[in-house]
């Protein structure tokens, strides 16, 4: 079905420079809606939401945020993963749960916001996963930061919101427990390209994305670095004012050569080009 779809949508391109028509786009967008649509893994997402993690050489427990990142999707693509980027770490729940499967591999948390650095700092130096303070983006320079707060508990000092972009309306209407701070600190900001010329990394396995609503500027920092498999947050609504929205953040991964292997409502699953054979 997968590969018909994609014939189906070649032989419609091919069809471009003959004769350029609203019909034969309105065609377009349907064979590429039917492609986005299909979902390649088997398995599905996990359920969001806390954890219990024992750390490492103690008895003690610590209480954590897992996304809804599924394991069994690295075995569908028979990856080992050797690098993993857990990039807005928010707590390093994620950055343990990747360092408990592969415990071989290199797991790296960026996290931007200062306060939440330091969190997730001090949760996962036990397990010997580096922690990065940068926002992960398209350019090594300081960029603006918009704290938020209130996201999880009234106690946090930072939320999981923080963002190189203010909340729009309709995210403060959805969401109106969180509050974001009206002026930006600065940031220091980083490549992933330039990250991994100086950490001597050749190649990335996972790169594990919740930026809230920078993916694009992640992704276009990739430069020739990229990752066999994306998973990203992606909001389904107008969330952040002046990002790039969903649509321009799956053309460009589309232009890097990946597939939407999975649509999760909020969430998206892509896989390089050289792997989607392994899922079929």
């Amino acid at each position: 079905m997968y590969r018909s779809a994609r014939r189906a949508a070649r032989k419609a391109l091919r069809l471009v420079t003959r004769r350029w028509t609203q019909p034969l786009l309105d065609e377009i967008e349907l064979l590429r809606a039917r492609i986005d649509n299909l979902q390649l893994v088997r398995n599905p997402a996990e359920r969001d939401g806390d954890f219990t993690c024992l750390v490492p050489g103690t008895l003690a427990e610590r209480r954590l945020y897992q996304s809804r990142f599924n394991m069994a999707w690295l075995d569908e693509l028979r990856i080992s993963p050797k690098i993993i980027f857990d990039i807005g770490a928010y707590d390093g729940g994620d950055s343990i749960r990747f360092k408990y499967r592969f415990p071989d591999a290199r797991v790296v948390a960026f996290e931007a916001d200062p306060v939440r650095y330091r969190v997730v700092a001090e949760n996962v130096a036990p397990f010997k996963i580096d922690c990065i303070n940068a926002a992960v983006c398209d350019r090594d320079a300081p960029v603006p930061w918009y704290q938020s707060h209130g996201a999880r508990s009234a106690a946090e000092a930072a939320g999981s919101q923080g963002s190189m972009y203010r909340h729009s309306p309709a995210y403060a209407q959805r969401y109106g427990f969180v509050t974001q701070s009206a002026s930006p600190t600065s940031v220091e900001g980083v490549r992933i390209d330039t990250f991994c010329s100086r950490a001597g990394i050749a190649e990335i396995d996972v790169a594990h994305i919740d930026v809230e609503g920078a993916e694009h500027e992640v992704v276009a920092g990739f430069g020739g670095v990229l990752p066999k498999l994306i998973y990203a947050e992606v909001m389904p609504f107008d969330a952040w004012i002046g990002a790039r929205q969903p649509r321009e953040l799956h053309r460009l991964l589309s232009s890097l050569g990946y597939f939407l292997a999975a649509e999760l409502i909020s969430d998206r699953l892509y896989v390089r080009a050289d792997l989607v054979g392994l899922l079929c």
